[in-house]
Order: C-alpha cells, then structure tokens, then sequence
C-alpha cells in the first residue's frame, strides 16, 4: 500500500495513529452527490492499522472506487499498549478499553480527514469495530458522516450468550468477575477464556458483555439515520456462538430501519477468507446504488 503513517489527537487529548492512502483513481461509480469521498477503516477487538489483512484489502477496493482511505487505531488497539494521553504514557488496549470511549476516536478521525480536504465520510468497521462505527454514529453522530459499512458486528448480549452452546462457561466467567468486583478488585488483569482465551479488566469484560448489553447494537441501531451495510458470513452466522439466532432478527431490520440494508455472504467466516473478492461486488453494488 501506498499512503502515509499519520496521527490524529482525540477531544479527550489521545493521541492514535493510523495509515492514510489517498485515491489515485478517479470515482468509477456512478455515484449520486453527496456519496462518500473518504472512509475510516476500523479494526475489531484488540485488533491495529497495520496487521489487518481484511482492513488492507477493503482499503484497496475502496480506493479503486475513488474513495480515500485512513485505516486508524482506536484505544481498543491490541490487547494492551502504551499510548499517549494528555502528553503522559498511558495504558490502553482492548484490555482496558470503554467502547464507549469510541465516539471519541471515531471524532479524531472524521476530523482528520476533513483537515485533509474531504466532506463526505463513510465508517467501515470489522467485528466490535462495526459495533463502534454504529454506536458512534447513534450516540454522537456526524454530519459528515453519510454511510456506515459493518462487516460482521458481533451481538454482545449477555442473555443470548448465557443461551449459547458455551454458556455456562460464559456464566462462570461472569460470575468471577462480579466477584472480583465486589473484592474491589475490578480493574485488575485477568486471563479469561469467553469468548476466546485474553486478558481484560473485570471490569471491562462486565461493560462489554454483561447483563446492561450496553453495546448490543440491535438496541441502538434505529438511531442510525444514514444507509448502513450489514454483512455477515453464513457460517459465523451458523457456528459462532456470538451470531447464534442473530439471522431471524437480522430480516426484521430492514423494515424497522429502512436506512439499513443486511446481506448474508455464503460461505464466509467471520474473517471471509476465501470470500473478499464476493463481499467486493457486494460493495461496489451498494456504493452505486444506495
């Protein structure tokens, strides 16, 4: 890829880094006035800019389409990192994160790229990266934001995962936590293996998975008011315990939000490997026709 590495400083003074590749073709869909000039690109859990080979990729298809491109961190970024907070050493990650906290590095990044001349941004988030472009949007939304993509955006409601095939493990994952919590040991690192083997505060895992489901976005996305891309692979959809059941709720959003559009991918996982070049047609389908 060709581009720059750049930073932006979030409202609350974080200072996040990303890559930023200007569009050298000239837009080759026909699109209506007002469509998108640029897009931020977010990872998923503990995920970065740099090591994305499914942010990389779509990087490339946008910019084929005449849309620039800023893959960014947010303060999720990896597991755990060390950044910049106020001019002081911080850690951060996934680990630590309040996804809430997301509206802030979403902001940062919309504002950079209009410092660099754009006014029409799309947000393209992966897994919990697709969760926090719709929370963003839904809870302090942009005016220069005029569409969402979401490529799998995991459904973090604890009573469906309490329901899943591993959800008494999930309970008692939960359960220690709570308890750790209440020894006011709450933001202490713990491993916890739900939904896969990492480390996380207690009280960060109880904010992202627990009873309040303060981040199940089938809750928050009739908020949304600009045409959002739904896209989910059909196996995740069949086998991962947070897509479990979502497939019936998933056809009844279209017409609870006629601005939301859902498409299931056959054969892809929750990385649609094997499957890009599909979810390709399926983007430049909807950028020229939304």
């Amino acid at each position: 890829m060709i581009g720059e590495l750049v930073h932006t400083m979030t409202e609350d003074h974080l200072r996040l880094h990303g890559f930023y590749s200007a569009s050298t073709e000239s837009v080759r869909t026909v699109i209506r006035s007002g469509n998108c000039d640029a897009a931020v690109l977010l990872h998923g859990l503990g995920g970065n800019f740099y090591s994305s080979r499914l942010l990389s990729h779509f990087s490339q298809t946008l910019r084929q389409f005449g849309i620039s491109t800023l893959i960014g961190n947010t303060r999720g970024h990896d597991m755990i990192n060390t950044s910049t907070w106020g001019g002081r050493a911080r850690s951060n990650g996934a680990a630590f994160e309040s996804v809430a906290d997301c509206t802030y590095d979403v902001q940062g990044w919309v504002d950079f790229l209009v410092d660099k001349g754009h006014s029409s941004i799309l947000l393209f988030g992966h897994s919990l990266g697709a969760i926090k472009s719709i929370f963003a949007q839904a809870y302090k939304p942009s005016p220069r934001v005029k569409a969402i993509i979401g490529l799998s955006a995991t459904r973090l409601s604890y009573a469906k995962l309490i329901d899943s095939p591993r959800g008494e493990l999930f309970r008692q994952t939960i359960a220690r936590c709570q308890s750790l919590i209440d020894d006011k040991q709450g933001d202490q690192l713990i491993e916890v293996p739900f939904p896969f083997p990492t480390w996380m505060t207690p009280h960060g895992y109880l904010a992202k998975y627990g009873p309040d489901e303060a981040y199940n976005w089938i809750r928050f996305i009739d908020r949304v008011d600009v045409p959002t891309l739904l896209l989910f692979g059909q196996r995740e959809l069949d086998e991962n315990p947070a897509f479990v059941g979502l497939r019936d709720e998933l056809v009844e959003l279209p017409i609870q939000n006629p601005s939301v559009r859902v498409k299931e991918i056959l054969n892809a996982d929750h990385f649609y490997a094997s499957q890009m070049s599909i979810v390709d047609v399926e983007l430049e389908q909807w950028l020229t026709g939304y």
